[in-house]
């Protein structure tokens, strides 16, 4: 009875026992400790934790239970101190079928960090499509969104495999091995002694006690992970909300830290498709210029370049992108080694309309083409045809044009 007494009150969970009509027979720690017993308080106080708005949906889950006699069911609730802080507690009920033993046990994990990271997850892709609508560019806040999509697709496996794990624990074999000790409290040396399962017991619950660890190490890594998503989401959000406020306004731009964030905003969709991104970056000045307009531009360009490898056989996928001086100031190139661009259209790319996408709408690099215009530079294209890839070249002054008044 010692080491299942240990192992429940180092259990990560709150695990109980109640008779036939609803008693408490017996709670471990962790079950005073999530519904605030002190020492001394009966152990069927713990409704006076409950959130009052939850009360009256628990009761009528509880009279059901008792009414129905199902094996089994699983519920959620809130919980509120004195302090009036909030915890979301999820239960799982499991009647008793040991022999000369009534009622059911119960086991209660707190799901509070999960409950608070998918609230926070909604609030930021809130914030995301608001930010992108007052940004008003369609291609970076697209960009945006599939990064963003892409990471909350890795946060919900993460909270998906820690429900799993939860709900698959090995906590119902222990509420099994309760049953049976109390079905033979009665003569508990002659159980450990002569029955078979007893003499098994020691073993199986060192086993027992090493799994539900195991669980609980993974469950913390799991978590780890969805706060790591959590952290790449609000830095997305955060830096799509910089290039939101500075649109249409000049400043000194790092050119290579604007590369580098344009392929940020491609980072989910290059992984996906194991694309594998070249940085050739030469050391170059600053320039003068509306940072939002150039990472439109590239922006698109990867994620062009990106299509493009998406669509070629070819077993390694390469988007090469070099940052070096040129006549007019600063150049950024883009090159992959896709599909290629046949000779015809080279010359009709940058029109608009233009397209060679199922799902294109011809407007991406023709609005890229105009704007490098605007800003006093040139964007082109080079290609050796079908399967050969191809080159996109930004080139930039240091400073803005001069409007001419010819």
């Amino acid at each position: 009875m010692q080491l299942i007494g240990a192992l429940a009150d180092s259990a990560p969970v709150a695990i109980y026992h109640a008779d036939g009509a609803g008693h408490l027979t017996y709670a471990n720690p962790q079950y005073r400790a999530m519904f605030g017993l002190k020492p001394g308080q009966s152990l069927d106080d713990w409704a006076q934790a409950m959130h009052p708005t939850d009360r009256p949906r628990i009761e009528a889950v509880w009279a059901e239970f008792f009414r129905s006699r199902k094996h089994s069911i699983r519920f959620e609730y809130r919980t509120q101190a004195s302090t009036g802080q909030i915890r979301h507690l999820a239960e799982h009920v499991v009647a008793v079928t040991a022999v000369a033993v009534n009622g059911f046990v119960g086991t209660i994990t707190d799901v509070t960090e999960l409950k608070q990271a998918q609230a926070e997850l909604e609030a930021l892709h809130k914030q995301l499509i608001d930010a992108s609508r007052l940004a008003g560019r369609a291609e970076v806040a697209t960009s945006v969104l599939h990064n963003v999509g892409n990471v909350l697709n890795s946060v919900n496996v993460s909270a998906d495999l820690a429900t799993s794990r939860i709900k698959s624990s090995k906590l119902p074999d222990l509420q099994r091995v309760v049953s049976l000790l109390q079905a033979n409290e009665a003569n508990l040396a002659a159980f450990f002694g002569e029955d078979e399962r007893g003499k098994r017991l020691p073993g199986y619950l060192a086993k027992l006690a090493r799994q539900v660890g195991m669980d609980q190490e993974q469950v913390l890594a799991e978590l780890a992970e969805l706060k790591n998503g959590i952290d790449h989401v609000k830095d997305v959000v955060a830096m799509q909300q910089n290039y939101a406020r500075l649109g249409g306004v000049a400043d000194i731009v790092n050119l290579i830290e604007l590369v580098e964030d344009s392929l940020r905003l491609n980072e989910g969709a290059l992984t996906r498709h194991d694309i594998l991104v070249r940085r050739e970056f030469e050391d170059v000045p600053t320039i003068v210029v509306d940072k939002h307009r150039v990472l439109q531009i590239l922006v698109n360009l990867i994620r062009n370049a990106k299509h493009a490898c998406q669509e070629s056989d070819r077993a390694e996928k390469v988007v090469t992108v070099r940052v070096a001086r040129s006549l007019l100031g600063v150049r950024v190139r883009v090159a992959d080694n896709g599909v290629g661009i046949p000779a015809e259209n080279l010359t009709r790319i940058f029109n608009h309309g233009f397209t060679t996408k199922k799902e294109g709408h011809g407007f991406g690099l023709h609005s890229g083409a105009l704007t490098a215009r605007e800003l006093g530079g040139e964007l082109r294209v080079e290609s050796a045809g079908l399967g050969r890839g191809a080159l996109f070249t930004l080139d930039l002054p240091l400073t803005p044009a001069q409007t001419s008044h010819g």
